[in-house]
């Protein structure tokens, strides 16, 4: 993993020697899974597109948007397939079954994780550093953080087949944050009662709880109410800390609440 925050992040098991080979010069999802450099983010990959793979990737953006909406048991293959404008045969071609197609969406996610972990070292910096990265990898209203509390809401069914992959995400993105409140801690920043694993589990939860917000209450809200979910993340973190700059370092533009 990269950065300090994966030396205590959840390991996948441990591959063999012949595994180990293959993989040298591969990067690794966030959940110790082996994946090629191309699927990390922040890599190109070795060879350009071809028209298979795109409409592979067209399918699983309108899985993705699917699975965030109605969840992986309300949305079918040919729900998915006519949201794509692809023929039912032409979506088994590229996902022989569902879960093949939520193993996709879910390695999305471990790419999106990856992201979280291999900003780490930047996020824990300081408090405008983790409200930066709130705005780009834990926007309520984006499509991977909706996907998520979707997706683990889900998974309290024992019979889902994402079940164990959601709950080790879950667990990754709380280790990042909780990283975040530690370094925070060691710094003198938090207040004497702030405890660094709940204060990272708690702005999780706040952060996939906005996420349900944000497609039912705010929908049915009229534009004069001010509540954004950006201003409840800070307001979240900053119940932990002792003293807060809302002016943030010189020259630091406030965070713009969205």
């Amino acid at each position: 993993m990269a950065g300090h925050a994966a030396d205590d992040a959840p390991q996948g098991p441990t591959p063999s020697g012949e595994e180990t080979e293959a993989a040298e010069g591969s990067a690794r999802h966030p959940l110790g899974v082996d994946a090629p450099a191309a699927v990390r983010p922040g890599t190109a990959s070795a060879r350009p597109p071809t028209a298979g793979s795109g409409r592979r990737e067209e399918i699983l953006d309108g899985a993705a948007e699917m699975f965030a909406e109605h969840g992986y048991y309300g949305a079918s293959l040919r729900d998915i397939s006519s949201r794509v404008g692809i023929s039912h045969s032409g979506m088994l071609h590229h996902f022989d079954s569902k879960d093949a197609l939520l193993d996709g969406v879910i390695d999305r996610l471990e790419e999106h994780a990856q992201t979280a972990l291999d900003r780490a070292p930047e996020l824990r910096a300081e408090r405008r550093a983790l409200l930066r990265g709130l705005a780009e990898i834990w926007h309520p209203a984006s499509l991977p953080i909706r996907l998520l509390a979707t997706l683990d809401a889900e998974s309290v069914s024992e019979d889902h087949h994402g079940r164990y992959r959601m709950a080790r995400l879950r667990k990754v993105h709380e280790h990042v944050l909780e990283d975040c409140f530690v370094s925070f801690a060691s710094q003198g920043l938090l207040r004497e009662d702030a405890d660094p694993p709940f204060a990272g589990r708690a702005l999780l939860a706040m952060v996939l709880n906005l996420a349900v917000r944000e497609k039912t209450v705010r929908s049915l809200q009229h534009r004069s109410h001010d509540d954004a979910p950006l201003k409840d993340l800070a307001m979240q973190v900053d119940t932990f800390f002792l003293e807060v700059d809302p002016a943030g370092p010189a020259g630091t533009p406030p965070l713009e609440a969205e």
